[in-house]
């Protein structure tokens, strides 16, 4: 049987909302259950992905995403926001396992996905 997929939208940076704590929760439990999990991050939601964070007393969100990808949840990160934004365009400012990539990437992700959930404002 062909594992299912989850498609996640994180548009919200982290530390404003907790949309990136729920987040984080949400592609925990669909690995448990077994998902694949592909990450598309835009607008301010290419700041959860930054290196070097440090929200003293929180365990930084790149930290979370490191540990996400290591498990297996593929993320790319829109090419303009991260550019609008002052990042490295090959993603050297990202934490390993973070791609920049472009809209056109993030369509066929849409397509190929069973479900879809967006975080935002």
């Amino acid at each position: 049987m062909e594992k299912k997929t989850l498609g996640v939208l994180l548009m919200t940076s982290p530390y404003t909302f907790q949309n990136s704590h729920t987040f984080y929760s949400l592609c925990k439990a669909a690995l448990q259950k077994g998902y694949v999990v592909k990450v598309f991050l835009f607008v301010d939601g290419v700041n959860n992905a930054k290196r070097n964070q440090d929200p003293d007393p929180d365990r930084p969100m790149n930290d979370k995403f490191l540990e996400l990808a290591s498990e297996g949840v593929e993320f790319q990160a829109c090419g303009l926001c991260t550019s609008a934004r002052g990042f490295d365009q090959r993603g050297s400012d990202f934490v390993e396992g973070v791609e920049v990539t472009g809209l056109t990437e993030f369509a066929e992700q849409v397509g190929e996905v069973d479900r879809f959930v967006t975080f935002s404002m």
